[in-house]
């Protein structure tokens, strides 16, 4: 392999048609978090190791990218935007107790070994909002999710919704070890129930203990879901989980988003941060979540601050990837003009694009290279995301060529 040429593993370049997409796309989505009133936060591509540390609860230190800066620091590149909006927090905001929402945007990265079809670079767009430990916030911010779907496009999607209380409470009554815990999580964040219910039954569990954690795996649906869960335990935590949920679900009616919401309480996150509610989005055709986010009111102290959050990353590469699948175009055609003329009509050629830039166009100057011929441009254009040329072929003779349709006529500049 030509290492100067080919990127490394996990790690692609974007260009052409795919990149005005993706710009596109976020910059609808950033619009959209401005009108909700978020305000936009950047944090450095590199952070002190400490920010993502495994007390943070943050991605496991295998798979960050560590380097070493001259002084014997060391740095990883943020995998997860979160940790480093709650450090930037801490140090800007740290007398702020009223509400505050923040949006961002920018790549993370993860030292994956196992891929699984996944970049190890990616865009992401977020928001969270801070200071505020409501039922209130946490319908905003899964209202925001549903309106990001919806902006980018897609229509049939699904955001699913849980509370880490439920599953934490019931663990903490059956007085499970630390490793049967672990690997209970691990086995349901990878979404394998039937391995959860095998390690269940083979526990020594009082038999109302065993009857939520079975009836647990199967609790998924519409808000019917809330009323049996509750039912199955006086758990004082878990059930207060519950009562979480259906305010949630009560306050989503008023934004119109609870034909989105169904529940799970079976779902639990790779972060180990979360302390509230947490939430996915899905859509046909993506095996993975499209936006993640939850509530972890615990982070922010990490560095110093005490303060109530809760948030969601918007994976925008996957999103893209979903509208290609579901045929789901963006409005992003070929507008660029190719401005082509003659070396001796370069003056002209140039105020004419020069007035066409000022009208808010997008003009490029092309000349017209002795031993070429007018379809080499054409077929130059239409590689180029052009859609059409103004050809100065002398000073008098001047032809606007659509190049989607093939028309050719005659104008006077």
């Amino acid at each position: 392999m030509n290492k100067k040429i080919h990127t490394p593993e996990g790690l692609r370049d974007i260009f052409a048609r795919e990149c005005d997409k993706k710009r596109y796309l976020e910059r609808q989505i950033e619009k959209l978090y401005r009108s909700y009133g978020y305000q936009s936060i950047e944090t450095p591509s590199l952070e002190f190791f400490e920010v993502f540390a495994s007390e943070v609860g943050t991605t496991p230190s295998r798979d960050l990218y560590k380097f070493f800066d001259r002084d014997g620091n060391t740095l990883v590149l943020r995998p997860d935007f979160t940790p480093s909006v709650a450090r930037a927090v801490s140090m800007y905001f740290e007398e702020e107790q009223m509400p505050l929402r923040l949006c961002y945007h920018g790549n993370v990265f993860r030292n994956s070994s196992s891929l699984k079809g996944l970049m190890r670079e990616t865009t992401q767009m977020g928001v969270e909002f801070l200071n505020e430990d409501s039922a209130e916030a946490d319908a905003e911010v899964i209202a925001l999710v549903v309106s990001t779907m919806r902006r980018a496009g897609l229509s049939q999607f699904q955001v699913t919704l849980s509370h880490v209380d439920y599953f934490n409470a019931v663990a903490a009554e059956a007085q499970l070890d630390e490793d049967v815990i672990a690997e209970l999580r691990e086995l349901l964040i990878t979404q394998n129930r039937f391995g959860a219910q095998e390690l269940v039954d083979r526990l020594q569990l009082r038999s109302d203990l065993k009857k939520v954690f079975t009836e647990m795996f199967t609790l998924f649906g519409d808000d019917v879901i809330l009323d049996q869960a509750e039912k199955l335990t006086n758990n004082r935590t878990a059930r207060a989980a519950i009562s979480r949920l259906r305010r949630i679900y009560e306050i989503l009616e008023l934004y119109g988003c609870r034909d989105y919401v169904t529940f799970d309480l079976a779902m639990i996150s790779e972060y180990h941060y979360y302390t509230g509610i947490i939430f996915q989005a899905f859509t046909y055709g993506s095996g993975d979540a499209l936006i993640k986010g939850g509530r972890y009111n615990s982070l922010i102290a990490h560095f110093g601050k005490e303060a109530a959050a809760v948030g969601f990353a918007a994976q925008i590469d996957s999103l893209l990837n979903a509208l290609e699948r579901q045929h789901v175009e963006l409005p992003v055609g070929d507008i660029k003009t190719m401005v082509l003329y003659p070396s001796y009509l370069e003056k002209k050629a140039m105020d004419f694009a020069m007035r066409q830039r000022e009208k808010g166009l997008d003009v490029a100057l092309v000349r017209f290279e002795s031993g070429k011929v007018l379809d080499s441009y054409r077929a130059y254009g239409m590689r180029n995301q052009f859609g059409g040329i103004i050809y100065f072929q002398s000073a008098e003779d001047v032809f606007a060529i659509n190049l989607l349709s093939g028309a050719v006529n005659k104008i006077t500049i």
